[in-house]
């Protein structure tokens, strides 16, 4: 549990050795480069411009490849590490990045030529059914005059026929003698036709249509609707055509992915390199570096740099006030838990690094939520499965692979002791399909549904646990700092208080016997506890008194007058109280998670043995039993992972852990698809 010493670095070095030497860091990927140029709106770098937009279009060829032909990846395939390369394989393969670039952007143009001949589809499509309803006119569908006799195109709804449409305009204007109505379609919304009578007439005409509702058409053709519609469905069909081609050519264009998956690595490795260059401060013959190293890493840099480049480095203790950056190392149990630090803060200045402190309670606190010993074995052996065939997957997988191993394993002591093996899966078999009501594999402690008082108590004495180790942690850290009385006023008279007032808030829930179905080591507990519940009962007031005036004396310590340092003291009995009582039940989920699994996975096995048929429940028990536990395993699960987070987060970081440290950014090639297989 510890945060690597971080060393400051400053390089001095020839210009012209300038690429040389970020090509080596980069491939190194240790050193976290600081911006060293005046404070003014930085320049983009020389050909960053250009870079992004490169790596733009790969990236959305990537895409669009995607949409065209999928990649269909099995489930394991994200425990398989990124494709290594040499340096060697590197560079040769960096010569094919233009001719990717090339390809992405014929990709991108084929899908805006894709784009364009759906929209131009779409257009057409509505052409050719607003033409439909015309096909069997033999002239141009639009409303119009031969100089004699004016012509109407509409159409009305609700529809209608000829005979209806003459007689409406006959009995609105019976002196109109020359008008005809002709018919091209009609269906179940409306009636489509034309309506001709001679030029003085029309405003009549049109006037009474209009009071049925008549809509007039649009100019659709200059030409015959059948024409029109016929040069349509040439289009349709010639887009459709092309649309093949393209969809052909973007098949063709897929089994060259690879060399676009290498582009995004290349562009993107060598825009960090432009991103970073530009950090340095550089005269005409040298330029300047500056950054963070662990201090192991920053050894190695110095040597290796003055020994392969004409390069002066120079590695310093950081000064006081830099806003120096954080790295975490921890051991093989620990580190698998770094991310969830990271995820609340990474330490501060003064802060230890908390990763190690909270290891032994996350994995214990996952296991008694989570607490099926079925499911606990099918996690442990899922992930200890892939970390034994999947030796090379990377480390971010592999320490994800590590954390919920050590969970199944905590999973599967938590269940063995309360008895939950998929629930009451044996206890369910045995009686349902064998007749006999016994229970094969009974609870080493107790049975959490039915025994809930004493594991509440359980978890309770765990969680006040918990509270004391975060509180540790502070006094260590007071210590750590040169500050040993206040890790003594701080620690010291909390316990005693806490310790003088649980045995009355425990007594709540104590039970007077032990149940009779309790198991051997049940009982063990049950006495350990009853022993020194008791034992403190003697002596708990006197605790008590001694921790409150403690309290009352040194909480107020650093207030400058008498009645500052009363008023803190009890103050801080008030907060201490409040405090406590409010963490202290926050552990009451550990209870409430791990009945929650249980009870649903007993209900689930319930479900399954429903019909009294031995054959159909057989048939109804496997199907129920693998959706249902399946379902509980993966929502208990996340709540596991989250309730345990909280514990950490909440009740334990707060006593002692403030954050707000800043992330180590190494200066790498953040790689996708490729990594390099050797180290520089």
């Amino acid at each position: 549990m510890a945060k690597l010493k971080v060393m400051s670095i400053e390089l001095i070095a020839p210009l012209s050795q300038k690429q040389q030497i970020l090509a080596y860091l980069q491939k190194r990927g240790v050193m976290e480069i600081n911006d060293v140029r005046e404070a003014v709106a930085p320049a983009t770098g020389e050909g960053e411009t250009e870079t992004q937009a490169d790596l733009s279009a790969v990236q959305n060829a990537l895409a669009a490849l995607d949409k065209v032909a999928p990649v269909k990846k099995p489930l394991t395939a994200m425990l398989e590490p990124r494709i290594g390369l040499t340096d060697a394989e590197f560079n040769e393969k960096a010569g094919g990045v233009d001719e990717a670039v090339a390809l992405a952007k014929e990709i991108l143009s084929l899908q805006n030529e894709t784009a364009d001949l759906a929209a131009e589809n779409i257009r057409l499509q509505t052409r050719r059914e607003t033409l439909l309803p015309w096909i069997n006119a033999d002239f141009p569908v639009r409303s119009g005059s031969t100089g004699r006799v004016s012509y109407l195109l509409g159409s009305i709804r609700p529809p209608t026929d000829r005979e209806a449409l003459l007689t409406h305009i006959a009995a609105r204007y019976p002196q109109l003698e020359c008008v005809d109505i002709e018919v091209f379609s009609s269906d179940e919304t409306q009636t489509n036709f034309a309506a001709f009578c001679l030029d003085e007439d029309m405003p009549e005409v049109e006037h009474a249509l209009k009071e049925l509702g008549f809509i007039l058409a649009p100019n659709l053709a200059d030409d015959s609707p059948a024409d029109r519609l016929a040069e349509t469905d040439r289009a349709l069909a010639a887009n459709a055509a092309r649309q093949t081609e393209i969809e052909n050519a973007l098949l063709a264009a897929a089994q060259r992915r690879s060399s676009l998956e290498f582009a995004a690595d290349a562009l993107g490795a060598r825009l960090t390199l432009l991103e970073n260059e530009g950090k340095a401060l550089h005269t005409e013959r040298v330029f300047v570096l500056e950054g963070y190293a662990a201090e192991k890493d920053a050894i190695k840099l110095k040597k290796k740099l003055e020994a392969d480049f004409d390069a002066a480095v120079e590695v310093s203790e950081p000064p006081e006030d830099a806003d120096v950056p954080v790295v975490l190392k921890n051991g093989w149990f620990s580190a698998p838990l770094e991310n969830i630090t990271g995820m609340y803060s990474l330490p501060g200045k003064a802060d230890i690094d908390p990763t190690g402190p909270m290891t032994f309670f996350y994995y214990l606190f996952f296991g008694m939520m989570l607490s099926d010993a079925g499911y606990g074995l099918l996690i442990a052996l899922a992930t200890g499965g892939a970390l034994l065939c999947k030796r090379n997957m990377e480390q971010r997988m592999k320490n994800n692979c590590k954390m919920y191993f050590l969970c199944g394993l905590s999973t599967v002591f938590w269940g063995a002791m309360y008895g939950s093996w998929f629930g009451d899966v044996g206890h369910v078999i045995m009686r349902e399909f064998f007749g006999r009501d016994i229970n094969p594999l009974p609870p080493l402690w107790t049975d959490a549904v039915s025994d809930t008082m004493n594991v509440l108590i359980m978890c309770f004495i765990l969680g006040l646990a918990h509270l004391f180790w975060g509180v540790l942690m502070k006094g260590w850290n007071d210590i750590r700092q040169g500050h040993p009385l206040d890790a003594v006023f701080d620690t010291i008279p909390t316990f005693l208080t806490v310790i003088g007032i649980a045995p009355i808030f425990f007594g709540l829930f104590a039970q007077d016997s032990i149940p009779a179905d309790y198991t051997p080591l049940g009982t063990f507990f049950f006495n350990i506890f009853t022993a020194v519940h008791k034992g403190l009962g003697q002596v708990n007031v006197y605790i008590l008194i001694a921790g409150l005036v403690l309290v009352v004396a040194t909480a107020g310590r650093h207030s400058k007058s008498v009645g500052g340092k009363l008023g803190g003291g009890l103050y801080a009995v008030y907060n201490l109280f409040s405090g406590y009582l409010g963490d202290v039940l926050s552990y009451a989920r550990l209870l409430a998670l791990g009945m929650a699994t249980g009870v649903i996975a007993q209900v689930m096995n319930m479900l399954g043995t429903l019909p009294s048929n031995p054959v159909l429940k057989l048939v109804m028990f496997i199907p129920v039993f693998i959706a249902g536990h399946t379902a509980n395993l993966a929502i208990n699960l996340i709540g596991a992972y989250v309730h345990t987070n909280r514990l950490q987060y909440v009740e334990f970081f707060s006593k002692f852990y403030e954050g707000g440290g800043k992330a180590f950014e190494p200066f790498e090639a953040k790689t996708k698809f490729y990594r390099f297989k050797e180290e520089l």
